[in-house]
């Protein structure tokens, strides 16, 4: 469960002023809202408006592109093979993780020490609130917050990390509130951690020596903040589109009240039914069919109601709203929209694609910026926390993400061929990536082939 707290009562419990203001707070809780769809525009009353599913779509499809061949390695030693096994589970869940980040703006990746192990928490935006980015624009110092619920009692813990000359200092404070007593404290009155069973074990305050900066991987969107100009915080991945989502929700309202409105019936006088014990009984199965309209004139007993449905007009405006969308978002257009309503060049087809890609390869920078971060954070835990015997080793970190959003796999197999004809690939490299030969078996299959060519002998005169 997630409180949202102003800036102001965090600023105050722990004395401290912030770079986080409430207007991005608001917004973070806006796009929150809107990716589990509780869109404000839905849940007011009386709303015509229909759910389309778009913010937590366009997170989705961007987490997937970003993510489709993702392969991460950290090799070079003992150290670094520990590194890479406490990854593993991040590995498997990063596609959902990221959603969450490009959906609110953010996500840190938070590594902690629990029963002789390093794991890897990851927080999103709507639980962190940043107060101090350094002349890098790196985060120095951010509380997190955690609350528990117990019958009426609320418990809010404040975890504060902040850089100082002899490391990294963790600050850890609770607060407790009963929702039935008539009090205007968001955060209710300090309580002790060990009041709690779930942090009797946290202690109150810890130094990180030897830390040069915060042990976690902090992502971003890399868009620039037009919600909040003053704040480097990232923004929703849907953000500068969250009122043309609105538009699509009410023309989705608009074409399902449409077909609803538009459902064939038929008309009948009372005297056409039944009647059991003095009451019209519908047929049973047919009640959304038939109507009972009392009185109707005696030469029309009975009218079939079947208006000609407007869902060409309707579903041509919700194509270009959709369209607007994919432009906003910097999604390729076929995304979300019919592509097919629309005759594109292949100019057009391929600047498209290129939008998709250029949003992707930002993303993508960014979130390596993070697991960077991340995996220095680890290899610090590694080396501070006594129960870890792992001696100290170097490691490389390697990754591989695809482009293949650009280049379609048919297109990408004909232009290395084209390389490989003009002299600038090997065959042997051709037959690896394309036809699923091993290195050793390709180049035994290239070298067969170039013998074979080396014994044809031009014929004479030629």
């Amino acid at each position: 469960m997630i409180i949202i707290i102003p800036v102001s009562v965090i600023s105050e419990a722990l004395n401290v002023s912030m770079d986080t203001s409430d207007e991005m707070v608001n917004k973070i809780s806006l796009w929150k809202n809107m990716f589990e769809n509780k869109s404000p525009w839905l849940v007011e009353e009386n709303s015509a408006a229909r759910s389309t599913g778009l913010p937590s779509a366009v997170a989705s499809e961007l987490a997937r592109l970003t993510t489709i061949e993702c392969k991460i390695s950290v090799t070079g030693s003992e150290r670094a093979d520990y590194i890479s096994q406490t990854l593993e589970p991040l590995r498997d869940k990063l596609r959902s993780r990221l959603e969450y980040g490009l959906a609110e703006g953010g996500l840190i990746f938070k590594p902690y020490v629990s029963d002789g192990n390093v794991y890897v928490d990851c927080a999103r935006q709507d639980s962190f609130y940043p107060i101090v980015f350094d002349d890098s624009h790196s985060l120095s110092a951010v509380v997190f917050v955690q609350t528990l619920t117990r019958g009426n009692m609320i418990y809010t813990k404040l975890e504060y990390h902040h850089m100082e000359d002899d490391g990294c200092h963790i600050e850890n404070k609770a607060f407790s509130k009963n929702t039935l007593a008539k009090s205007v404290e968001i955060l209710g009155q300090q309580c002790k951690l060990s009041d709690i069973p779930e942090w009797a074990d946290v202690q109150p305050e810890a130094i990180l020596k030897d830390a040069n900066k915060l042990p976690l991987g902090y992502f971003r969107m890399p868009a620039a903040n037009t919600s909040d100009a003053d704040s480097q915080l990232g923004t929703s991945c849907y953000s500068r589109a969250v009122p043309i989502i609105r538009q699509a929700d009410e023309q989705w309202g608009r074409i399902l009240w449409e077909y609803e409105g538009s459902e064939l019936a038929v008309h009948a006088d009372e005297s056409m039914f039944k009647r059991i014990d003095g009451t019209v009984e519908i047929p049973k199965g047919y009640e959304r069919l038939y109507r009972n309209i009392p009185g109707l004139d005696d030469d029309k007993k009975m009218d079939t109601f079947s208006p000609a449905i407007r869902d060409a007009s309707l579903f041509n405006g919700m194509n270009e709203i959709l369209r607007r969308i994919e432009f906003t978002c910097g999604l390729a257009y076929g995304t979300l929209s019919n592509v097919q309503d629309v005759p594109q060049t292949a100019t057009q087809i391929n600047a498209s694609k290129q939008r998709s890609y250029s949003t992707v390869k930002d993303i993508q920078k960014s979130l390596q910026n993070a697991l960077d971060d991340l995996i220095q954070a680890i290899d610090y835990w590694v080396t501070a926390a006594d129960e870890i015997n792992i001696a100290p080793g170097t490691y490389q970190t390697a990754y591989d993400w695809d482009d293949s959003i650009v280049n379609e796999p048919s297109q990408e197999k004909q232009m290395f061929w084209q390389y490989v004809v003009a002299g600038k690939f090997p065959f042997w490299a051709y037959l690896v990536k394309f036809e699923g030969y091993t290195e050793k078996d390709a180049k035994a299959i290239a070298s067969e082939a170039q013998e074979a060519m080396a014994e044809i002998k031009p014929e004479e005169g030629a």
